[in-house]
């Protein structure tokens, strides 16, 4: 059987979400992009190399809500495609990973309406998705640890 240095516990689930990203108190966010979300973490995009093991602070804008999660870096490698690095953090502590879901359903919600917009040729209202959301995926969405 061919070994595979595949670690991801989690289903990872592709975004495109603004998000501002803190590396301390003392500065100003940057404004980056996520790349993909999961239960246990994050990726993103950013335009420098970040120390492994440090902690940050992600700002993930969802509409009008914006979810504040702290995590470790666990990667920062080059993407020779953008010239930028895909960093990956890991949620630290159980808040953070809450909202990080959170923030993640909202956006599967979202993404779900406009599918359904176009499935339906009509506008579907944010409830009516998040309704028909929670009743067909709610429960195949990954659970809390």
């Amino acid at each position: 059987m061919p070994k595979t240095s595949e670690k991801r516990k989690f289903f990872r689930h592709p975004i495109h979400s603004p998000i501002k990203l803190e590396l301390d108190s003392r500065t100003d966010p940057w404004v980056s992009e996520a790349a993909d979300i999961s239960l246990g973490g994050l990726s993103f995009l950013w335009k420098r190399k970040l120390s492994k093991g440090n902690t940050i602070r992600l700002f993930i804008a969802v509409k009008e809500k914006i979810f504040d999660v702290k995590g470790r870096v666990v990667y920062s490698l080059e993407d020779r495609k953008t010239g930028k690095f895909r960093n990956g953090i890991l949620f630290v502590d159980p808040p953070s990973a809450f909202r990080a879901r959170l923030a993640e359903q909202a956006l599967e919600i979202i993404e779900y309406r406009r599918a359904l917009a176009r499935e339906t040729g009509r506008d579907v209202s944010e409830e009516e998705a998040a309704l028909k959301w929670i009743e067909q995926f709610a429960a195949h969405f990954p659970a809390p640890a």
